[in-house]
């Protein structure tokens, strides 16, 4: 996000996934994928399954909050505020001033060495800067890996980002590390199947069905559904074509 538009956001918060707002955005953007709940890549699913595990693990050792849904509002180019909204991965309040905040990434060696995810961080800690309940936050980059690797590595930093446990309270910015045993048992506690070979990079490549792609396509429905019975409009010219059609029904049985 640029510096300059940080001036135009107001009204920060955090969300619950299931806020109305949050699902009416999300079905716009459903309009904008018709062809979400085809072939996706593994990659994708894989990573998307590791992060439930992974949310899941933290859950355990620290409280998290539901509210992890990032909103705000922003001026937009044509000069009006709108709502927009980003996904935290996990969202730790430790106490009524404090935040924690756990960006999630299952990557490559190469890409934890450089830090990915940090981005995505930053770009949330900016918005809730903005926020009046926060002053003070922790930001956290939670990696899988069997071992340890060293993270940002340079001059000024030649040992790169500290580790910490999830449980650290003190320092602004580390580095959680999860044991792959760890991410397993929490799938196994969830109910979550991870592929045999889920550490193996073949189990990045290609496409595969969306399994997510029926609870998809009940969700875009059911949206749809929601959008037209909070629309008085939309619900009464629902009803004016149903009475029609039964009018019409009945025309034909005499």
């Amino acid at each position: 996000m640029m510096r300059d538009a940080l001036h135009t956001v107001r009204d920060v918060r955090l969300v619950r996934p299931d806020d109305t707002d949050y699902i009416a955005y999300r079905r716009r953007m459903a309009d904008l994928r018709p062809s979400r709940g085809g072939p996706r890549q593994a990659g994708e699913v894989l990573g998307g399954l590791v992060e439930q595990a992974v949310r899941h693990w933290i859950g355990k050792q620290v409280p998290l909050q539901e509210e992890r849904i990032l909103s705000w509002e922003q001026r937009l180019a044509n000069g009006r505020h709108g709502r927009l909204y980003r996904e935290l991965d996990a969202v730790w309040p430790i106490d009524h001033e404090s935040l924690c905040i756990f960006e999630i990434k299952f990557t490559t060696k190469e890409r934890m060495e450089m830090g990915v995810g940090l981005d995505q961080l930053d770009a949330a800690a900016e918005i809730l800067a903005r926020s009046k309940q926060v002053r003070y936050l922790l930001l956290r980059l939670v990696y899988v890996g069997a071992e340890p690797v060293p993270v940002l590595v340079d001059e000024e930093n030649p040992e790169g980002l500290l580790e910490v446990p999830p449980t650290e309270e003190y320092e602004e910015l580390g580095v959680v590390w999860v044991p792959p045993a760890a991410v397993e048992e929490s799938a196994l506690e969830l109910g979550l199947e991870l592929p045999a070979n889920w550490l193996e990079p073949e189990a990045r490549e290609g496409a595969v069905e969306d399994p997510e792609r029926d609870a998809w396509r009940f969700y875009v429905e059911s949206t749809q559904e929601t959008t037209l019975s909070e629309n008085p409009l939309a619900a009464a010219l629902k009803r004016l074509l149903e009475e029609a059609q039964e009018d019409e029904a009945r025309g034909h049985s005499v």
